[in-house]
C-alpha cells in the first residue's frame, strides 16, 4: 500500500534568489488595435459623437483617456455623460472622423482641404498632440498667399508656436510683403508696430521700413490719426540728416496731416545729428542697431611679428566661427591706450604712438567710434597726455586717472563731458601713480597697484573715487603688490589679475599668475584659481559672464602672447578660449553692439590709415 501512494514534494521558501521584469511591448498597440476593430464592428461601442448630421462610433474609456474635454464630459456630472449619442457643436465631420481614426489607429493625414477642420475639432476636443501635428504641418505651408489666413488661426486658437513661426516670416519677407494690397488692407495696427519694433527685420533699410508705414497709414483716412503711433517705431536716427531734410521730411508733411504731430520725431532725429558729440547721451531706441550682436573686441596694442610694431587693428571675435574678424582700423597706430565704451560708442584714449613707451610719445588725443556706420570721429582731446592710464566710463562722462608722459608720472585725473565736449580736472589721485589698473563698480572708480617711479617694486594699495564726492578714498589693499596687471568687475565683485612686479634685491621683473576676488560689500579680498601665463599688459574685458584676457607680455620670458584666457566663475578656473591673430601686448579691449548679418559681409577691408594720430 505505501509504495502505491503518490508523494508530494514540499515548495521551498524561495525558488529562485534573482528577480526579472517581463514586458510584452506589443500590448499597448494590441489593444488599440483591438479597440479600433471593435469600433469598426460596432461591438461594445458605448457613445455616439455627430457632427454635420453624421455620426461617429467611439468607447468612452479612450476618449477620457486621450481628451480633457471627454474627461471632464464624462466625470463632473454633465448630462452628457448618460447620453447615447452626443453632439459636438463647432465640430466638423471632416475634423472629428480624423481626430477619432488618429486616436484609435495613431495614423493622422493633413492636407490643404481638411486642415483647418482638423485643427479646428482638434483645438475644441482638446487633443494636443493633433493641435502640434497640425501646427507642424502648417509651418511648412507658409507662404505668400496664406500667411495671412494662418495668422488669424493661430489667434483664434491661441496657437502661439504658429503664431510665433507666421511672425519670423514676416519679418523675413517685410521687404515684399509689406507693398502688397493683402498686407496693407488687412494687417493690424498692433502687428504693423511689433514689425515696425522689432530688431528681426530682414532685407530692409530704414528707408524702407518708413515707406511700408506711410504706405499702410494713407490707405485710409482713419489711420492717419495712428500715425505717431506706427510712425514712433522708425528709426530716424539712422536715417542720414540730409534725407531727414530733403526727402523724409517732405513726404510725411504731403502724405500726413500736422495734427498727427509726427514732425516732433523728425526734429528729435535731426537734433541727434546735429550733436555729434553728445550723441552717446542721446541714445535711445529710434538711435539703436536693429540687427546689431554683442562681440568682444580688442583694439591696437604692440605686436610682435617679425620685429615690433604698433598696430591699428580693431578686431571682434566671432564666437560661431571661432575666429577674429576685422571690424575697423584706428586713426592712428597705437599701443598702451585705453579703451571704454559709452552710450554704445568706442572711445579710444591717450596711448603712446611709438615703440618707445617712457612716456615721452604719449599722446592726449580722443577718438570715437561708431558701430552703426563704422566711422571714426575726434572729440576733445585730453588735458594732459597719457600713457598707461586708466579710462572709465561712468555716469555719462568719461574719467582718465593717473599714467605718464614726457614730464614723468602723474596723479592727476580729468573728466570728459560729452555734453560740452570738453576735459576737465578732477580731485587728484594722493600719489603719481602709472602702470595701475581699473575697474568700474556702481558708479565708482577702483584702481589698484602700479607704482611712480621707474625703478622699485609695485604697490598693493586699492583706491575708490566717487564722482559725487569727487574724491578718493583707500581701500583694502590687494593681497599681492602688482603693476602692468588687469581689473574687471564681474557680477557684484572686483577681480585683480595677473600682471607683474620687481624683485627687492635683484630689481629683476617677475611674472604675476595670482588672481584676487574683492568684495566691496565685505571689503575684502579672497584668492581665486591663478592665470594660466603671463599677462601683463593685456587688454580685458567681461561678456556673457566671463571674464576674458586678451594677449599679454611675459617678462620672464620676454614674449608676447597670442593667447585669449577666459576665466569661468562657475567652473572657478581659467580656460583657453580663441587665439588672436597676433602675439600682441600694451592692447586693450571692450565689449560693444556691432552690425550684424548681410551689413557685415557688405564691409571689405578698408585702407589702412597712415599714423596721423600725433
Amino acid at each position: 500500500m505505501e509504495g502505491s501512494r503518490q508523494t508530494r514534494v514540499s515548495r521551498p521558501h524561495k525558488i529562485s534568489e534573482s528577480s526579472k521584469l517581463y514586458r510584452w511591448t506589443d500590448h499597448p498597440s494590441l489593444v488599440l488595435h483591438g479597440l479600433n476593430e471593435q469600433r469598426q464592428k460596432g461591438l461594445f461601442c458605448d457613445i455616439i459623437l455627430v457632427a454635420d448630421d453624421q455620426k461617429v462610433l467611439a468607447h468612452r474609456n479612450l476618449l477620457a483617456t486621450c481628451s480633457d474635454y471627454f474627461n471632464s464630459m464624462f466625470t463632473i456630472g454633465m448630462r452628457e455623460a448618460h447620453q447615447k449619442e452626443v453632439e459636438l457643436v463647432g465640430a466638423s465631420y471632416i475634423g472629428l472622423k480624423a481626430v477619432i481614426d488618429f486616436l484609435y489607429n495613431c495614423d493622422l493625414t493633413l492636407d490643404g482641404g481638411n486642415i483647418d477642420y482638423v485643427l479646428e475639432t482638434a483645438h475644441l476636443l482638446q487633443i494636443r498632440k493633433v493641435v502640434d501635428f497640425c501646427c507642424e504641418y502648417l509651418e511648412h505651408e507658409v507662404n505668400e498667399d496664406n500667411y495671412l489666413y494662418l495668422q488669424e488661426l493661430a489667434s483664434i486658437y491661441s496657437l502661439e508656436r504658429l503664431g510665433s513661426y507666421i511672425h519670423s516670416f514676416v519679418l523675413q519677407n517685410y521687404g515684399t510683403l509689406s507693398f502688397t494690397n493683402d498686407f496693407l488692407q488687412n494687417i493690424s495696427i498692433q502687428k504693423l508696430c511689433q514689425y515696425l519694433m522689432s530688431n528681426q527685420v530682414q532685407h530692409v533699410t530704414e528707408h524702407d521700413l518708413l515707406q511700408s508705414a506711410l504706405q499702410w497709414l494713407t490707405q485710409s483716412s482713419e489711420r492717419e490719426n495712428q500715425a505717431y503711433q506706427v510712425l514712433q517705431h522708425i528709426r530716424f536716427q539712422l536715417i542720414p540728416k540730409s534725407d531727414l531734410l530733403h526727402r523724409v521730411k517732405p513726404a510725411i508733411c504731403s502724405l500726413l496731416p500736422k495734427q498727427a504731430n509726427c514732425e516732433k520725431l523728425l526734429e528729435e532725429a535731426v537734433h541727434y545729428h546735429n550733436n555729434i558729440a553728445v550723441q552717446p547721451l542721446l541714445q535711445n531706441t529710434r538711435s539703436s542697431l536693429r540687427k546689431g550682436i554683442e562681440r568682444l573686441l580688442f583694439v591696437g596694442g604692440e605686436v610682435s611679428e617679425h620685429c615690433l610694431e604698433l598696430s591699428d587693428d580693431v578686431c571682434s571675435m566671432n564666437t560661431k566661427m571661432e575666429q577674429w574678424e576685422s571690424e575697423a582700423q584706428l586713426p592712428a597706430r597705437r599701443s598702451h591706450h585705453c579703451v571704454t565704451v559709452l552710450g554704445n560708442f568706442i572711445f579710444v584714449a591717450g596711448g603712446s604712438f611709438s615703440r618707445d613707451n617712457g612716456g615721452d610719445a604719449a599722446s592726449n588725443l580722443l577718438y570715437r567710434y561708431d558701430p552703426r556706420w563704422s566711422q571714426w570721429i575726434k572729440v576733445a582731446s585730453m588735458n594732459q597726455r597719457r600713457v598707461d592710464f586708466y579710462l572709465a566710463a561712468v555716469n555719462d562722462k568719461l574719467i582718465a586717472v593717473g599714467g605718464r608722459n614726457e614730464n614723468g608720472a602723474l596723479s592727476s585725473g580729468e573728466s570728459y563731458c560729452p555734453q560740452q565736449d570738453n576735459w576737465t580736472y578732477v580731485s587728484e589721485l594722493p600719489r603719481f601713480t602709472y602702470g595701475h589698473a581699473g575697474t568700474t563698480h556702481k558708479e565708482c572708480v577702483y584702481i589698484s597697484g602700479g607704482h611712480d617711479y621707474q625703478i622699485g617694486p609695485y604697490r598693493k594699495n586699492m583706491l575708490c573715487y566717487d564722482p559725487r564726492a569727487d574724491a578718493w578714498e583707500e581701500r583694502r589693499p590687494m593681497i599681492t603688490a602688482r603693476g602692468w596687471h588687469s581689473m574687471c568687475t564681474l557680477e557684484d565683485s572686483i577681480y585683480s589679475i595677473g600682471g607683474s612686479d620687481d624683485n627687492l634685491e635683484s630689481m629683476e621683473r617677475f611674472d604675476i599668475l595670482s588672481v584676487e576676488c574683492y568684495s566691496p560689500q565685505c571689503n575684502q579680498w579672497t584668492r581665486v584659481a591663478p592665470l594660466l601665463q603671463p599677462n601683463s599688459e593685456s587688454g580685458v574685458a567681461v561678456m556673457d559672464d566671463k571674464i576674458y584676457i586678451l594677449g599679454g607680455y611675459s617678462w620672464e620670458n620676454t614674449s608676447f602672447a597670442r593667447t585669449v584666457q577666459v576665466y569661468d566663475k562657475e567652473k572657478k578656473k581659467w580656460l583657453k578660449g580663441i587665439d588672436l591673430p597676433k602675439a600682441i601686448a600694451g592692447v586693450s579691449a571692450c565689449v560693444c553692439t556691432l552690425k550684424t548679418g548681410e551689413e557685415r559681409i557688405k564691409k571689405t577691408k578698408t585702407k589702412r590709415h597712415p599714423d596721423r594720430g600725433r
